[in-house]
């Protein structure tokens, strides 16, 4: 079966949600023929992982201009934020462009060889747009809206654009057979939203590689050093913990290292701890997860506040080394509950700095006396993205069927 990916999360973009369509790309591929259409600063087609056609179109250069790059430095890093929020209010569809040009290639590669089955990512909207294009032309061609985040839900965006996202989730209603999101909480959302979609199902993140704590072999850190991996930005920044950390060693408590590697710098280190805090530069995936496995533990930073739903892609990769997981985040949210399951790690409310010493302490003691939390190979197994991914080939199968 022939099937249409619809993304502008495609190398080389880089971010979580690209993790997301290459495993959907990747695994999809062992049963079908895929091809993914993605954006680019210009027009191209290029096989991917020797069987995978990606057919690149480009879009107004300014918004390329405008994504962040960890060696932005704060001001700078602001000025990009505003400016993005101040289009946002103006500009409509600002990928628009893109869409044009993706929906005319889409169709023609479906004239040469019809698609049996089309997925379209949010965000951004434009690849529901197109895909709600698609599917009035061409209605018999399932089509599988997948949400990586909330649309009119999401309780951060303001009225214009919460009106905006409710138009199109009427249009994903009408159109769509199936929507597919990363939680159950959001998915609950669409469900009440989108009463006409016939099928639902949970798709997480997960994580994407075969490393195991058997294949590495790491002689324990002299120093207690967590590591933070990925970037902070909006309400998800590490002031408490800093804060926490600051009091530890005002106490002379502990001695530790932070490592925070890939992030941008938008944000401030206690003077009294900067000799502790090591910035490092974002890397491949595959070094990365080498790097959490050599922590002692590593750290989850998520408010979560109005947001519920939300487990943040580095979780399942910080599970996946079998390392304890240090998790500063909303205690009544999934991914709180997720390392409860699996009994991986330790939790305080992102907000309550002597909860965050505590929990430092706790896994500080736990790490000296070699008691060390981490997730079975079963349970670690169970968040593979080719475990997920076979969730959506599933999903299509009864689709196409």
């Amino acid at each position: 079966k022939h099937i249409a990916l619809i993304t502008t999360w495609f190398p080389p973009q880089q971010s979580v949600a690209t993790n997301r369509m290459l495993a959907f790309a990747e695994y999809l591929s062992l049963n079908y023929e895929v091809e993914v259409f993605a954006l680019m600063q210009e027009e191209k087609t290029i096989k991917w992982n020797k069987n995978v056609l990606v057919h690149y179109s480009a879009t107004n250069d300014l918004f390329e201009f405008l994504k962040d790059k960890q060696s932005d430095g704060r001001i700078f890093h602001k000025i990009k934020v505003g400016t993005r929020i101040l289009m946002s209010k103006f500009i409509k569809n600002p990928l628009e462009k893109w869409q044009k040009s993706t929906l005319a290639k889409l169709k023609e590669m479906h004239e040469k060889k019809p698609f049996d089955c089309i997925i379209s990512s949010f965000s951004p909207q434009e690849a529901h747009l197109i895909a709600i294009e698609f599917k009035k032309e061409f209605p018999n061609v399932p089509w599988i809206a997948d949400m990586r985040d909330e649309m009119s839900a999401n309780p951060y965006i303001d009225s214009k654009t919460k009106l905006n996202l409710s138009a199109i989730e009427k249009q994903v209603d009408a159109f769509a057979d199936a929507v597919t999101s990363v939680s159950e909480p959001i998915l609950s959302d669409f469900k009440n939203s989108m009463p006409t979609v016939k099928y639902f199902e949970e798709i997480r993140n997960g994580f994407n590689h075969d490393f195991t704590k058997d294949k590495g072999t790491v002689e324990k850190n002299e120093v207690f050093t967590l590591g933070y991996f990925g970037t902070f930005y909006g309400s998800i920044k590490p002031i408490n913990f800093f804060k926490a950390l600051k009091e530890i060693k005002e106490k002379d408590l502990i001695n530790f290292q932070v490592h925070l590697v890939g992030v941008h710098t938008n944000f401030s280190i206690p003077k009294e701890i900067e000799s502790n805090v090591q910035i490092l530069p974002s890397c491949p995936y595959h070094e990365a997860i080498e790097q959490m496995f050599r922590s002692s533990c590593n750290i989850l930073i998520n408010p979560g506040g109005k947001r519920k739903g939300v487990y943040t892609g580095k979780l399942f990769d910080y599970i996946s080394v079998q390392k304890p997981v240090l998790a500063f985040v909303n205690k009544q949210d999934v991914a709180a509950k997720l390392i409860e399951d699996f009994d991986c790690g330790y939790i305080a409310e992102f907000s309550d700095v002597e909860e965050n010493k505590k929990i430092i302490l706790e896994a500080y003691k736990d790490w000296k006396e070699n008691k060390i939390k981490f997730a079975s190979d079963q349970q670690v197994q169970s968040l593979h993205r080719k475990e997920q991914v076979e969730k959506l080939h599933q999903l299509i199968m009864k689709l196409t069927a």
